[in-house]
Order: structure tokens, then sequence, then C-alpha cells
């Protein structure tokens, strides 16, 4: 079958579902140079797949494995891949990812969970003037409805007290309100910059905490906002907003000691000399034949 038809099966995101899953099979044949062949595995193997893949995509992959293909074979037939250059080149490849196998099984499998809460609180503690905000930062959440009179209703019930998430859990039971709510996003940080849609940010940082705000009129609907906390630039960052970023910047940390410690232990197994003395950067010259 033409590899044409088999890409577009690739096109409507539908990797061997549906027709495509009767008519192709992995082992399908995409392009052949003599005696090498490309078939749709391998190619299926290079995209995720998950995301789609263009008919385009597809038609380039081939073109380039070809090419490649072609290129090698004359380097082949020339004996340029017999060249003691290119084993060394292969040697080193294969060098650095042993090391780097190494290194992900010893130091980069230690992962954020390594990093204790507690140690995150501490280190948040005794460097709070590190993560003061350069802008302006709202905690809130929002309930999206598709009429202003549902809006109302569920801004009412909050403002008479039902808790905020308690007031939309009595909206999703209730047969004839549910349909009115169209999204909803509980305890984000936001700033001006990532807020959406943008008019929301006049309503957050104008509304009174622990507020709902009255109905606000977008184009997707009518939204209610309540904002649980507004840091603003200059103040220090709310801990829940910077614990990730903490957590990342210790966990650096960790990984550097671990590497460390791993280095020291293979040095004392091993018997290291170091057989030059340090010294200015000019101080020796390397001739040929040295």
């Amino acid at each position: 079958m033409p590899s044409s038809k088999i890409a577009s099966c690739f096109v409507a995101g539908l990797l061997l579902v549906g027709a495509c899953r009767k008519a192709e099979q992995p082992s399908t044949a995409l392009a052949r140079v003599d005696a090498e062949t490309l078939t749709l595995n391998q190619v299926i193997q290079r995209f995720d797949t998950s995301r789609g893949v263009s008919q385009s995509q597809i038609h380039d992959y081939v073109q380039q494995w070809l090419t490649n293909e072609l290129l090698y074979r004359e380097a082949v037939r020339r004996g340029l891949d017999q060249k003691p250059e290119i084993d060394e080149q292969l040697a080193d490849i294969r060098r650095q990812l042993a090391i780097q196998a190494l290194l992900e099984n010893e130091v980069y499998s230690t992962g954020p969970e390594a990093v204790p809460d507690d140690e995150i609180r501490q280190y948040f503690d005794a460097n709070r003037d590190q993560f003061v905000e350069s802008s302006d930062v709202a905690l809130l959440s929002w309930a999206l409805f598709g009429t202003r009179e549902s809006a109302n209703r569920f801004r009412t019930a909050v403002v008479r007290g039902a808790p905020w998430s308690q007031a939309l859990q009595t909206v999703r039971e209730d047969s004839a309100e549910a349909g009115s709510l169209l999204a909803m996003n509980d305890s984000s940080y936001v700033m001006q910059s990532t807020i959406y849609p943008a008019e929301l940010w006049r309503v957050a940082v104008g509304t009174g905490r622990m507020v709902p705000s009255f109905p606000v009129r977008t184009s997707d609907g009518y939204y209610v906002v309540i904002v649980w906390k507004l840091t603003r630039r200059g103040e220090v960052a709310d801990f829940p907003y910077v614990r990730d970023d903490i957590r990342r910047r210790l966990l650096v940390t960790l990984r550097r000691e671990k590497y460390r410690q791993f280095l020291q232990n293979l040095r004392a197994r091993h018997d290291v000399q170091v057989l030059i003395s340090p010294g200015p950067s000019d101080s020796l010259m390397l001739m040929p034949g040295d």
C-alpha cells in the first residue's frame, strides 16, 4: 500500500485504529533502499502519537530516512566506516552513554519525594527574603455559569454562609442547576499576566478577601470569584506558592551531594593518581611527540 495512504491515517490521529487498524500492520513497509526496509512500527517509535502525527511529518521522516540510508551506504562503499577515528568516536559515545546510565541509577533517580516537607518549610523560614514577590499574586477560586441568575443564586448561597465547596456541590447535585455550571477552578495562584479571562484581575484585586464577587459577565459566561489571599508586590510569598520551587532547589542540592559522595566512594575503591602538578594554565605545553 502506498506510504501516502498510511500517512493519511496519522493525519486523523488514529494510528492503527479503525480502518487503519484493519489495513495496516506495524510491519508494513513505508520505504526501502536495496534490502533495508523502513516499517510503520519503526516510525511509530519515533513519534509521540498521543499528540497526533501529521502527514507532512511522516513524509519528512521517510525522506530523511532515505537520504541518510543512501549517504550511509555510500560511506560504507568507500570504506569510511572503517576509519580509526570513527571507532574512537563510537567508543567515546558508548563511554558517555554508560556514564549517563550510571548517573541515572545513582544520582538522578532521586526524585522530589526524597525532599521532606518539613525541610522545605525550614528552608522557607530561614530564607524568607529570597521569596519576596515582584508582582501581586492572588490565591482565588472561581465558578463559571451560563446565566446571570444561576451565578447570583450561587453567590447568594456563599454570602449567607455556605462554604464555597459545599455551595458548588449543591449546584452539581441540583438537576435544575447542574447544567448552568460550565466550569470551575479551586484555589489557584494567579497574577495579572496569567489570569484568564483578563477582566477577572480587576475583580480579584478590588473585591474583599473571602467575599464572593458579583457575577462578572464575559464572552464565556458569568464568573463568580472569591479571593482567599492577595500577596502584594514586595511582600513575602505565600508558602504553598513557592513550595515546589523550594523542593526543586533542595533536590538539586541533594543530587549534588549524592554525586559528590558517589565519586568519593569510587576514588576510595580505586588506585587514583594525578601525575601532573597543578599550575597556571599556560605553564605546560604539550608538543607532538612529547
